[in-house]
């Protein structure tokens, strides 16, 4: 078996390992269960580009932004203790070297989300419509806008329909902004990776499929 074949079967089983864990006696078995259909919708993208040969990096890169995401859903964003599990990591605050009043776990995975999808999304667009990395880069960013909004119309969807029991999903945690923040940080995420493949010439990560035929 190929390295890259291993690597992409390690990180399946990884991913496979932290959704069981997840479901086994979550905080809130409502919010895990709608939390879900962030996965499942991305998981179908991601099957339905056949043909498309993402880099080692880009899967990695996915692997961390559902693990991270599936870890939200056993605890509710709002309840993660990332703070506690760096702490034991490195025995320092992360809320309190960034003088974070709230639980910012919803901010990180938002972030992790442009972070994470751009590169998959411009290889994604390199390989099957050719693009070049300014039209990728202008696309992909469109999409990180949009499904970022898509995501909070789906969070307030979720609230009026099941009433409080939608609250712990929703997870504003009483910011009045904390959509728009959620945006932004996506957004933020997408510049990070824009920047890169700037500074490394915008060269493609990986060779684009000959034309056909």
């Amino acid at each position: 078996m190929q390295r890259k074949q291993r690597t992409t079967w390690l990180l399946a089983g990884i991913c496979a390992a932290v959704w069981v864990w997840s479901g086994i006696q979550p905080e809130d078995r409502l919010t895990w269960g709608l939390e879900q259909i962030a996965s499942v919708l991305v998981i179908a993208a991601l099957l339905l580009q056949r043909g498309v040969r993402y880099s080692t990096g880009s899967l990695a890169m996915l692997a961390v932004l559902f693990c991270a995401h599936t870890a939200g859903t056993h605890y509710t964003y709002s309840l993660t203790p990332y703070d506690a599990w760096f702490q034991a990591l490195t025995g320092q605050s992360l809320d309190a070297a960034l003088g974070w009043q709230r639980n910012n776990y919803d901010r990180v995975v938002h972030f992790l989300w442009g972070l994470c999808m751009t590169q998959p999304m411009l290889e994604t667009l390199e390989q099957r419509l050719r693009c070049t990395f300014r039209a990728s880069a202008n696309l992909s960013f469109h999409v990180v806008l949009s499904t970022s909004a898509l995501y909070e119309l789906l969070e307030w969807a979720a609230a009026v329909m099941f009433g409080e029991g939608g609250q712990a999903y929703l997870g504003t945690q009483g910011d009045v902004w904390d959509a728009q923040a959620d945006i932004a940080i996506a957004l933020a995420g997408w510049a990070l990776v824009i920047l890169f493949r700037l500074v490394r010439g915008a060269a493609p990560a990986i060779s684009a499929r000959p034309p056909d035929g």
